[in-house]
C-alpha cells in the first residue's frame, strides 16, 4: 500500500533516491528513484529532482545486488 502511494508521488515528480544508489558527478549528486528509476539530482536546495534530458537512469552491474 505504502509503495502505490510512493509511486503515486512519483507521478506528480515528488521523487524518492535510491540511496545505495547515489554517485557523485563533480560537485552533483545523482542517482535513479528507488521506485520508478527516473535519473534524478540533488538541487542547491538540497531537493531531488529529475534530471534534464534523461528519462531514466541506466541499470548495470555495478547497481545491482550481489548474493
Amino acid at each position: 500500500m505504502v509503495a502505490l502511494l510512493k509511486r503515486i508521488g512519483c507521478a506528480i515528480g515528488r521523487h524518492a533516491p535510491s540511496r545505495r544508489a547515489v554517485e557523485y558527478e563533480g560537485h552533483l549528486k545523482i542517482g535513479p528513484c528507488r521506485f520508478c528509476g527516473q535519473a534524478l539530482e540533488k538541487g542547491g536546495d538540497g531537493r531531488w529532482v529529475s534530471r534534464k534530458g534523461s528519462k531514466r537512469a541506466p541499470r548495470d552491474e555495478t547497481t545491482k545486488h550481489k548474493d
